[in-house]
């Protein structure tokens, strides 16, 4: 960096700060790494080699291996959580609000590197216990609460909406993010998504709704 950039750098009040730069840079390549390598083979050297900066740094930082993956496990949840929570879909009636949910969640299930950490966390469940229920866990609680209160104010005639969100989640779910964990080849056109969404939507208020 030459002299009239870095004075530029430092004077534009954006800037971040070197360590905060420093961290978000390990992160990024150690994503890369733990994804193309899983947690056994992956090596903290090649994290240093794509991200910069030093070994010392980098365990300065996060401590050691297990501490970098705790690291990007958790910035790594952090992005599907915010993938799968559905934008205000309130000004949508019943059928359309729940289909937009329910294509963001199917979309988010079946992204491609969603779909390879996940497999390293449920490979590392043992190691990491305590990880693994709360990337299970807490991306489909923030999804269910947004069912919960969508239909206790666009479907009052449901008397138990929390009991039947899960359902409902289930319902999208279905064979499709097994199948694609299991067969990296395996996807859905966008189109083939909307009809399996719009399929569920239909079964699930067929069910739902009091008759």
């Amino acid at each position: 960096m030459n002299e009239t950039v870095g004075r530029d750098v430092e004077a534009d009040p954006r800037h971040v700060d070197r360590g905060v730069a420093r961290r978000h840079a390990f992160l990024l390549a150690a994503r890369e790494v733990f994804l193309e390598q899983g947690y056994e083979e992956a090596s903290v050297n090649d994290v240093v080699r794509r991200a910069g900066g030093s070994l010392a740094t980098l365990y300065a930082q996060f401590g050691n291996k297990e501490g970098l993956f705790l690291a990007v496990a958790q910035d790594q949840h952090e992005r599907f959580v915010q993938q799968i929570t559905p934008k205000c879909v309130d000004h949508l009636k019943l059928e359309e609000g729940l289909q937009a949910i329910g294509e963001g969640y199917v979309r988010a299930l079946l992204e491609r590197d969603n779909l390879a950490f996940f497999r390293i966390i449920v490979g590392e469940g043992r190691k990491f216990p305590q990880l693994l229920q709360r990337y299970i866990a807490t991306g489909a609680e923030k999804v269910r609460a947004v069912v919960i209160e969508y239909l206790r104010t666009h479907a009052t005639q449901i008397g138990e909406p929390e009991m039947v969100a899960p359902y409902f989640l289930e319902i999208m779910r279905g064979r499709h993010q097994y199948r694609a964990l299991a067969d990296e080849s395996y996807g859905l056109s966008d189109k083939d998504l909307t009809q399996h969404v719009r399929n569920g939507v239909r079964f699930f208020l067929n069910g739902a709704l009091p008759r």
